[in-house]
């Protein structure tokens, strides 16, 4: 759902509930995978911002958290998927109602039909920028 692999929506959960620095040898004996593994799906949710590395006092590892509003940054990106979508399809059938011909009895039907889509993809968009600007708040 938030475009995380499950070793990625593993490590969040785990970092998530343990709630304290965890390395990357111990996030891989946890899930069961390497650390090399571990350490690909680290650095995808560190550039996603879900995830901070954090120094620990006398260790030379790298240690990892989950950040403190990780809940609120996964419904950002998933509300902006939606809406980056749902205006992509209203781009697309506005281009379709516009090709389909008015004169043509056999485009009737789906002139008719492009039209109730474009309207209900409208009133998602017009959602979707309520939820955001509900969410930025």
């Amino acid at each position: 759902m938030f475009r995380l692999s499950a070793t990625e929506a593993r490590l969040l959960a785990i970092l998530y509930v343990e709630n304290r620095p965890i390395t990357l040898e111990q996030m891989g004996d946890l899930i069961g995978k390497s650390k090399t593994s571990v350490h690909i799906a680290i650095r995808n949710l560190s550039h996603q911002e879900l995830v901070d590395r954090v120094w620990v006092k006398g260790a030379r590892k790298d240690f990892y958290t989950s950040v403190s509003n990780v809940y609120k940054k996964l419904m950002t990106s998933q509300i902006e998927q939606w809406r980056a979508q749902t205006n992509r399809q209203v781009e697309i059938m506005q281009y379709m109602e516009k090709s389909i011909s008015d004169n043509d009895p056999e485009f009737l039907s789906m002139q008719k039909q492009v039209s109730s889509s474009l309207q209900f993809h409208k009133q998602a968009a017009a959602i979707i920028k309520k939820i955001t600007a509900i969410s930025s708040c």
